[in-house]
């Protein structure tokens, strides 16, 4: 008995060197961190965060699941991407700013905002929009219509093709001058997870 307990003793202490932990993610928000925590926890996959630099979060998790890790978030569209809004797109950096630049501004700010907010529809693992509006002269007979293009990365076991119309419609009214037909979106499914 005695002579085993050495051998158990040194089996334990190499099992504990496997569960060497690694940085999965680093620099999050609290709540991407909690929502990368939730999706690793009901997979089974051991995490825990740590706090990182200036107010940020650190997700770890052990290296043998790191992979699976990885590849789980990856499918999960977590962590989601961030956002700038309106306020932080419109910092000025110089003085003056041109107005080409201005508008330019405008329609990143605006199309980034119709992305968070599609991005937050359940079954939307993330969204993107562009926009564009035309810079037309008030006095031209002509005038070339604004549009929209609406790119939807769903998970591969939601069915959101029944909002189309929906999200046609909120980008629509976000939109000065916009029609309705003048607006594609399309939906990009997610890979179903191996098995």
């Amino acid at each position: 008995m005695k002579r085993i307990l050495p051998f158990a003793l040194a089996a334990a202490l190499l099992l504990a060197g496997c569960d060497k932990e690694t940085t999965l993610h680093s620099g999050l928000e609290e709540q991407q961190a909690n929502l990368v925590m939730a999706a690793l926890l009901d997979a089974g996959i051991s995490c825990h965060k740590e706090p990182g630099a200036e107010g940020t979060w650190n997700v770890l998790c052990t290296e043998q699941k790191f992979a699976a890790a990885v590849n789980l978030l990856e499918r999960q569209g977590l962590p989601r991407r961030a956002h700038q809004g309106i306020g932080e797109v419109f910092k000025k950096t110089g003085m003056i700013s041109s107005p080409s630049e201005e508008r330019i501004r405008f329609m990143d700010a605006l199309a980034q905002d119709l992305a968070k907010t599609i991005s937050m529809i359940d079954g939307v693992v993330d969204a993107r929009v562009h926009v564009v509006l035309p810079e037309n002269d008030p006095f031209a007979r002509n005038a070339l219509p604004s549009s929209a293009a609406v790119a939807i990365r769903a998970r591969w076991d939601s069915d959101i093709a029944d909002l189309v119309p929906s999200v046609k419609g909120l980008v629509k009214n976000a939109i000065e001058g916009l029609a309705y037909d003048k607006i594609q979106v399309t939906i990009f499914k997610d890979t179903p997870p191996l098995k």
